[in-house]
Formats: structure tokens, sequence, C-alpha cells
């Protein structure tokens, strides 16, 4: 047969195939409009969902063919265990079409994106090719997320559901404080957590650290992402503080001279440009006993095939996975120095610690 010749270029076939099928059904709500246990007929499954009777012969045969729905009689499905992880209630289906959206598809754009910028990784957030892929060349990941509220719906409600999968419960101790008195019974920020979106992370430390008091915390994040937490802030973080504004810009007055600032899975997101930046504007709004604390995954010595393809799915967004060095070096040009580093085993996350020079 033609396609014996065709070696492994006949399984990424495949796999586009069912990577675009998949997103097709989860987006139209299909593995939700079939039972839980039981088959059920794909003309009753049309009509549930609007679609053409056709196309989803057509797409459920390939799902059929590749054990991810069952079929016992022509013209029904079931669900399999694999199907049903993709109801849009589950976070697989959410991390399908975030990865679709994300990555999948700037991909596509890379060979006009490199022909533009030359073949080199992004040098600025507000040149990739994943603003290439959504008709906004110009603007930066999260500023194309306000530009697109469709899209920037899904990202949040993705990240959003999530967030419980890399919980910071003990990954490092705040327990020093304790004996900081003047800090306790001061008025100054306790804790910003710079892109704090849902409160997730600060929910995390003021459950560990209940002496640590909440009113004086704080949730920094661009003013559309702070409209939106106030709807849909973790009910168990009450009190946090929650402020506009832009790392990339000079803070404003209420998270300035904050005994600790966090950047919790953000700075990945950017390239060392705009990173280094970000540096400098908390130099400049820090207090001469300030703490930085990093938390992503790390790069470690040993790449694995997962490691590798995060790496490349952040030139998408003009990011990249770094290392503690790497942190470290550009931490360094902006005026800190690492003091301490944590490892969560359980998440793969690291925790580095910056104070000032």
């Amino acid at each position: 047969m033609a396609e014996r010749g065709l070696g492994p270029s006949l399984g990424y076939f495949t796999a586009i195939v069912e990577i675009g099928v998949l997103k097709t059904f989860i987006d139209f709500k299909v593995f939700d409009a079939i039972p839980d246990e039981g088959d059920i007929s794909l003309s009753v499954v049309a009509e549930k969902v609007g679609g053409e009777l056709e196309v989803l012969e057509r797409f459920s045969k390939y799902l059929v063919a590749a054990d991810i729905l069952t079929s016992s009689t022509p013209g029904y499905v079931a669900h399999t265990a694999k199907s049903r992880t993709y109801r849009s209630s589950e976070i697989p289906a959410g991390f399908l079409v975030h990865v679709f959206n994300i990555v999948f598809r700037p991909m596509a754009h890379l060979q006009t994106y490199f022909e533009q910028h030359g073949f080199a990784s992004p040098k600025h957030a507000n040149a990739t090719p994943f603003g290439l892929s959504t008709g906004h060349p110009d603007l930066s990941f999260y500023r194309i997320l306000d530009a697109e509220p469709a899209l920037g719906k899904v990202f949040n409600s993705f990240i959003s559901r999530a967030g419980g999968l890399w919980p910071l419960n003990g990954v490092y101790d705040f327990s020093w404080m304790k004996e900081k008195q003047d800090i306790l019974a001061g008025e100054r920020p306790i804790i910003v957590d710079i892109g704090g979106s849902n409160g997730f992370a600060l929910r995390d430390i003021l459950g560990d650290n209940t002496f640590i008091p909440a009113e004086r915390c704080a949730i920094f994040d661009l003013p559309k992402s702070i409209e939106n937490t106030k709807g849909n802030l973790d009910a168990s973080v009450p009190a946090v503080q929650l402020v506009g504004g832009n790392i990339f810009e000079p803070f404003p007055t209420p998270v300035r001279s904050a005994v600790v600032y966090q950047f919790r899975r953000i700075l990945n997101d950017y390239p060392d440009e705009d990173v280094l930046r970000a540096w400098q504007n908390v130099r400049e709004a820090a207090a001469p006993d300030t703490r930085v604390y990093i938390v992503e995954e790390l790069l470690q010595e040993k790449w694995t095939t997962f490691s590798a393809a995060q790496d490349v799915s952040f030139v998408m967004v003009g990011g990249k996975r770094r290392n503690a060095h790497m942190h470290s070096k550009l931490a360094g040009t902006a005026g800190f120095h690492l003091s301490s580093q944590f490892q969560d085993k359980v998440n793969r996350c690291g925790v580095l610690e910056f104070v000032l020079v």
C-alpha cells in the first residue's frame, strides 16, 4: 500500500487529524451530549449540538477507529474511558484546547514568522508566532487575550481550573516572618503576587501561614485581569488587595516596598529583554530587605521529550524555559542575587529566592 512508504509521517498525519477532531467535538460539546453509560444515536447528538449528521458521522468514524469512542451499532456511539476525559468540564479537554490555541495554531505560522523576523527566537513579547496566528502581530500574549475576549475566556477558564494542579502548600517556609514583628505590625505590603490571577497562590501561602494578615497582601495583575479576578477570586482568600498595573511599567504605590514579591509561572512567558525590564521595575519598587520569589518549572540538566516540547511551546508566545543560572543572570543584571533555592518534588516547580546585592 502507498502509505507504507510514508514512514513516521503517517503517524503525524493521523495525530493532526485526531487533534482537530477532538477539539471540534470539545468546542461543540459533542462529548457532553453522549450519556455516561450506554450508547446514543448520532442523529440525536446532531440535534443536541446543532450539527449536521454527516459531519458527525465522518468525524466519529475516526474516533471509533482510534478507540476513543466505541460503537456497537452503525450510527450509534458510546463513551470510553478516554472520551470521558474530553467532556468540557474535564481538565484534559481544557488542556487540549489550550495546546491547540497556544501551540498548534501558531506553529502553522512559523515559516511566515521566521521569514519576517529571521530564523531566531522572539526578542520581544509583541512580535511572536502566536500574535501572527491571531491577526495581532504587534501585540503581546496577554494584550491579545484582551483584544480577543472569546480566546481570553477559554484561556482563563483553563488556567483557573488547572491551578489546583500546582499547589504551593509546604513548598517553602515563611516562618521567618514570625520573628519580624516590625513587618507584621507595619503598613507596607507583605506579599505581592505578581500575575496572581484568581488567588490560588496566595490561598496556599495564607493557608499555611495564618499569622500573615491577608489584607496586607495583594494580587498585582493587568487591569483587565484584575476585573476578572474581582468576580472569580478564590473564596478562601479573603480581604486581599487587587491592584491593576503592568510589570513593564513603574509599580503603583499600593504594591511598592513589599516584603515579598512573587513571580509564579509567568516569567517563562517572556523573552529575556522583557524579563529584565520586569526585574528592573521590581528593583525600583523594592525596599532594602525585599525578597523576590520565582516559582517556575526549572530546566534540569537532563532534557526529556516533554521538557523540550514545553520549551518549544514557549517560543510561540515569545518566552523560554530557564534554569536557576539563567534566572540568576537576569536578576543579577537588575541588582539581585540568588540567596536560596527550594524544589517541589511533587510538581517539579523550583522556588528561587532573590535578595538585593
